[in-house]
């Protein structure tokens, strides 16, 4: 059968209107449907992947909590350090410059503040030397180095106490300021105990760790309340991460502390612990830092969720394209089948009301004259050949649109086909108007199908030269034979066809001009019949035309191979 009869959207669905909502709704429909399909793989995906992260935090659990008893065990050591005894000036150095701490405050035994003290004196010969080198024209020779030299072993020389701290401070920044090349290792923790005792009255001692006024500032205190240890954020974080050593780790696996404020957990990090009551707030996280691990292990899940939604979302889609196929060609067959019972009221009606005026005619005459009466009684019997080719036409139509036309394949000669088509079209091809021309090649070899169906199929194309020829008809029917098939051209002198209607001509109920056709009789089945018919026959048809200059049509069959069975 043609397959364009069952396009998905016929060419005039679109004028349809009511087709249109349905069509809509089923878009929809499938778009909703695959959006949740959608959905519910991204939501499965998000799941796996934490369901992985999980196990891998897990399995990493218990070497993260040997970690976390080694660092506190560590951190305690480190503050152990810090609780000596001694000249406060000189424990406030040993602690700065072996990075126990960011820095100290150093007390008394009566919890007063020993070093840094917020008012002190002044060193008289630190000052003189400041205004020595403050007064020198010569910052290159040999007095001025000494000088600074002096100065900066004074500043740095915590044995004595005879240098108050903000005195120290103050002249660390100008010699920075005189010689920019000099660095004080003790002088960031100068001045972040300046600042913490400026704005914290009150101190607490307690051996745990807490926030202090400043921002980004923690302390503790010493178990004998003598030294008060600060830490900067970042300085804590270095110094907790210099503390932890786990050489069992994996590679690729690494172990960062994360600070109170820092909430923001990498999608690397896959498992976190609390540094428990000594540091609060604080966390110890593990993290891979080569993500392949991690990626295998999801992506293995990951693929069948993605596989499974890729074949439920192809079945939806191929689904809904099938669904709307069937609707369009319901759409379409409703269409064809208001449009058969129009076209067949109309074409049954019109020899029908032909001949039923003829014998009005004939039956309302006194008395009948034999030249008339013969003259009528030709045009009842052409009205009726017109009625029945009609009706046989139908009834073809309808029988192989049904499958239930039962073809009778058997080797037959194609001069039969010929004879029975030319012996079909009967008295019309005498007329005196009309030429028919038969021209059949020499030894033509057999074909194996349908005779009455390949007549039938002959006939209609005879019949449409016939019909759509004007006064002077010329029809030329050559049979041949070449590249194992038989040939059946029927050329008429015709309207002719444009490229357009040539390529329609074949579709059921197609009328190239329905003027022309209600004029000449037919409905436009002719050639989807006869289409159908040679297609049965595993064969083709085919026509070449030109407006004005007639049309051929041809019908191919494959010719019986000798020795074949």
């Amino acid at each position: 059968m043609n397959e364009r009869r069952f396009r998905l959207f016929p060419r005039r669905m679109g004028r349809d209107i009511r087709a249109w909502p349905m069509l809509v709704l089923l878009l929809v429909v499938v778009l909703v449907a695959i959006g949740c399909v959608l959905w519910f793989m991204r939501e499965a995906v998000g799941n796996e992947r934490l369901a992985v992260r999980e196990k891998l935090a897990e399995a990493y659990r218990g070497q993260l909590v040997l970690v976390q008893a080694q660092l506190i065990e560590r951190w305690n050591q480190q503050l152990g350090r810090l609780g000596g005894t001694g000249d406060d000036t000189v424990r406030f150095a040993r602690a700065v410059r072996e990075e126990l701490a960011d820095s100290v405050v150093c007390f008394d035994q009566q919890g007063r503040v020993a070093y840094p003290r917020l008012s002190e004196g002044r060193n008289a010969a630190a000052n003189a030397e400041l205004f020595t080198l403050e007064s020198s024209t010569n910052r290159t020779g040999q007095q001025f180095n000494e000088t600074v030299a002096r100065l900066r072993d004074r500043v740095n020389d915590y044995t004595t106490d005879s240098l108050p701290s903000a005195q120290r401070r103050f002249l660390m920044h100008e010699l920075q300021r005189l010689d920019p090349g000099l660095e004080f290792r003790t002088l960031v923790g100068e001045e972040l105990a300046a600042r913490y005792l400026e704005t914290n009255p009150v101190f607490a001692h307690a051996p745990t760790l807490h926030a202090t006024e400043l921002r980004d500032v923690w302390s503790v205190g010493s178990s004998n309340r003598l030294t008060l240890a600060l830490f900067t954020t970042s300085g804590l974080q270095k110094k907790l991460s210099d503390l932890i050593h786990n050489p069992d780790l994996p590679q690729g696996v690494r172990l960062a502390v994360i600070s109170p404020g820092d909430d923001v957990i990498k999608e690397s990090t896959v498992a976190t612990a609390s540094l428990g009551p000594e540091l609060p707030g604080w966390r110890l996280a593990l993290s891979l830092d080569d993500r392949t691990l991690f990626n295998t292990a999801a992506d293995r899940r990951v693929a069948r969720y993605l596989v499974v939604g890729s074949i439920v979302i192809a079945a939806m889609s191929v689904l809904g394209l099938l669904i709307a196929r069937g609707f369009g060609r319901q759409v379409q067959l409703a269409r064809l089948k208001n449009d058969l019972v129009a076209t067949v009221s109309h074409e049954l009606k019109t020899p029908l009301t032909a001949m039923r005026a003829l014998v009005d005619t004939l039956l309302d005459t006194e008395r009948f004259d034999e030249k008339t009466t013969r003259e009528y009684l030709k045009l009842l019997a052409t009205e009726n050949a017109r009625l029945s080719r009609l009706i046989d036409n139908f009834l073809t139509f309808s029988r192989l649109e049904r499958n239930k036309f039962t073809f009778e394949f058997i080797p037959i000669r194609p001069e039969q086909i010929v004879e029975g088509a030319v012996a079909a079209l009967g008295e019309r091809a005498q007329l005196p108007s009309c030429v028919l021309e038969s021209h059949i090649a020499k030894n033509l070899p057999p074909i194996r199908g349908d005779a009455d169906a390949l007549i039938t199929a002959l006939l209609n194309l005879l019949d449409n030269a016939w019909k759509y020829t004007g006064d002077e008809k010329h029809i030329i029917l050559r049979t041949d034979a070449h590249n194992g098939c038989v040939y059946f051209a029927v050329k008429d002198n015709g309207i002719g066809l444009t490229p357009r209607d040539s390529k329609r001509v074949f579709r059921r109920f197609y009328q190239a001009d329905r003027g022309l056709s209600r004029s000449a009789g037919g409905c436009g089945l002719g050639l989807s019949i006869v289409q159908s018919i040679v297609e049965a026959h595993h064969g083709s048809v085919r026509v070449e035309s030109e407006p004005g200059h007639g049309s051929t049509f041809t019908i191919e069959i494959p010719a019986i191979v000798e020795g074949a069975p």
